[in-house]
């Protein structure tokens, strides 16, 4: 599904577009001229679907090169091992947790106690991935002609980051987890969860006077994603909570 000039929806599940397995977060193919990358894996459960929209968009698997990651939750990085193995990938994974995802650690990833409440299935694999490059706050990631910057942005979890760059001459944001259509957020009752840092997160991004959001869940924002942040930032500093995804 082609979303902007440069970006596709190749992967979503439920709580999206329903364009791949349910448990998928919503996977974007960011297109850089010379190569392509993926915007996190979505859950590694039928990543075939993911695959056939990338060849169904009409770009070849050769161009893709590059996977990165926002955090290493099940439903954004469980594919990761994937995606390396069958189309090669350099894999981008926030430092913080690049250990958790090379190690596969069920509990640093929060994955056990989602399993535990039957989020995921009982047979759930998230296999170890080695990291190619972890990523930290204000490092540049090229993807052929783009420049991505990065831009710490925990909250919803310890080791996430967001990619900023510039589409069109406006400003542009991969943002998982961080930030929602409607200024929603996504608090979870885990151990890295954060509303403290959530709250620095979204002061940090409403000054970025963003244009467009990829959320990794949801409707993406083409215009005045700016307010969209702005409704979070205000909930937060009246002192209260802005609403939760789930």
């Amino acid at each position: 599904m082609q979303i902007s000039d440069r970006v596709r929806l190749v992967g979503s599940g439920r709580m999206g577009f329903g364009a791949s397995h349910p448990l998928d977060c919503n996977v974007f193919l960011l297109d850089g001229g010379t190569e392509h990358a993926l915007i996190d894996a979505g859950s590694g459960i039928e990543p075939e679907r993911i695959v056939a929209n990338i060849e169904r968009a009409g770009v070849s698997l050769y161009q893709v090169k590059h996977l990165l990651l926002t955090h290493a939750h099940g439903d954004h990085a469980a594919g990761a091992r994937f995606f390396r193995d069958r189309l090669g990938l350099e894999v981008t994974c926030p430092a913080e947790a690049a250990p958790w995802l090379e190690q596969g650690d069920l509990g640093k990833t929060s994955v056990a106690a989602a399993m535990a409440t039957g989020f995921y299935p009982e047979d759930f694999g998230y296999d170890p991935c080695p990291v190619a490059s972890p990523a930290a706050d204000g490092d540049t990631v090229a993807v052929g002609d783009l420049a991505l910057r990065v831009l710490d942005t925990p909250g919803h979890s310890r080791g996430h980051v967001s990619y900023l760059w510039t589409e069109g001459g406006q400003t542009a944001l991969f943002g998982g987890d961080a930030v929602f259509a409607g200024g929603r957020i996504l608090i979870q009752n885990i151990w890295d969860c954060s509303l403290q840092e959530y709250a620095a997160t979204i002061h940090r991004l409403d000054a970025l006077d963003l244009h467009r959001l990829y959320p990794g869940h949801g409707p993406v924002i083409l215009s005045e994603a700016r307010e969209h942040v702005r409704s979070a930032h205000l909930a937060f500093e009246s002192l209260a909570v802005p609403p939760n995804l789930m």
